[in-house]
């Protein structure tokens, strides 16, 4: 569970901030995207000091992640709906499948 920690919480934080943001106004959305990519980017920083990814693939599709929170936070004026789950779906499928296909093939 120990190399699953950050994409996990990766995952947490994404659907935790866009239920957040159904309910709050544009700044707020703009404020706390700004905040939490900001709070991310440095645990990123950290996870990568502490070799977490398996190699810059890995760590380009978590940073994605936090781009695309940014970006969402930034250009999206209203977060209405729950369409957000298929976005985390897709890049849970993306970001897992790569770790357990990478992952499967360094140990075999």
């Amino acid at each position: 569970m120990k190399k699953w920690s950050f994409s996990l919480l990766l995952g947490l934080a994404y659907v935790a901030l866009f239920h957040l943001w159904t309910v709050l106004g544009q700044r707020w959305i703009i404020l706390s995207g700004l905040g939490a990519a900001l709070l991310l980017g440095l645990v990123f920083a950290r996870a990568a000091k502490r070799h977490y990814f398996l190699n810059r693939w890995d760590g380009l599709l978590h940073a994605a992640v936090i781009l695309d929170i940014l970006l969402e936070a930034v250009f999206i004026p209203g977060h209405e709906g729950t369409g957000f789950y298929l976005c985390a779906l897709g890049f849970a499928c993306v970001i897992g499948g790569y770790r357990a296909y990478v992952g499967r093939s360094q140990t075999a």
